[in-house]
């Protein structure tokens, strides 16, 4: 029998297959949807900007201003 730890890698592994699709449309998504997509997937912000192409301190700023807009609503 396959173990919850092995299903929920896999399952991990095709959220961010998934997102990668929708991501793959840069013009339709801003880099702050993105970031947040990730986010709801569990990744790390180093797994999110290797993904994406930027630096960790980017992401963090991005999320910090995600927040704040989120509390300023």
């Amino acid at each position: 029998m396959i173990d919850k730890e092995l299903l929920e890698q896999i399952s991990k592994k095709l959220s961010v297959l998934i997102a990668l699709i929708l991501v793959s449309e840069p013009e339709k998504r801003t880099l702050s949807e993105k970031v947040e997509l990730f986010s709801r997937l569990k990744l790390s912000n180093n797994e999110i900007a290797e993904i994406l192409g930027t630096t960790k301190g980017t992401i963090e700023v991005v999320k910090s201003r995600i927040t704040k807009n989120k509390k300023q609503k």
